[in-house]
């Protein structure tokens, strides 16, 4: 092994127990009612705040690339929930993050082919006024920056958010909540 590599495995180690190419994280929270937000959606589901989903983003962005992550969700106080719900909780909030992606991945697309396609009318413009070179000047480069904003926008944006979204999917192997022991 290398010694960048022997580096680095003995930083995760500090946080992380490591077997082959498994990490197993401990998070620890002193109530499950501080992971929820109190002011969204009914009574008929929970909405996480992000913190926890910060946590999960933080964790498996430390993780080489090969690694899986078992996450296990220490609580020590369930309050009025109970070990099966705080699970049903988590799962439904993991749905509804990968909703909320999928729905802004589509959002940056549409945007994205809308600059690109109000980018090349402009151009289309400025090859009318090519005999003005002030002016032609002018459309053309704010026509070609509506076409690389575009792009950047449906293309490399989106890809990255997706990227970073298949990486956290393929990262957890396992979720598991339990009751933390008190101290």
């Amino acid at each position: 092994m290398r010694k960048t590599k022997k580096i680095q495995m003995q930083i995760l180690q500090k946080y992380f127990s490591i077997r082959d190419n498994v990490a197993t994280l401990m998070l620890v929270y002193d109530t499950f009612a501080e992971l929820v937000n109190q002011n969204f959606g009914g009574d008929n589901i929970e909405k996480l705040n992000d913190k926890l989903f910060s946590d999960i983003y933080e964790a498996v962005s430390l993780l080489p690339k090969q690694f899986k992550l078992n996450l296990q969700i220490a609580i020590k106080d369930f309050g009025e929930y109970t070990q099966s719900d705080c699970e049903k909780i988590i799962r439904q909030n993991i749905y509804l993050m990968a909703y909320r992606t999928i729905k802004a991945n589509h959002r940056k697309s549409v945007n994205g082919w809308s600059l690109i396609g109000v980018g090349a009318v402009i151009l289309i413009v400025s090859y009318f006024l090519r005999k003005y070179d002030l002016w032609f000047d002018l459309v053309n480069i704010s026509g070609t920056l509506f076409v690389w904003e575009g792009v950047n926008m449906a293309f490399l944006e989106r890809n990255l958010e997706h990227k970073a979204t298949k990486k956290l999917a393929r990262a957890i192997q396992n979720i598991t909540i339990e009751k933390a022991a008190q101290e």
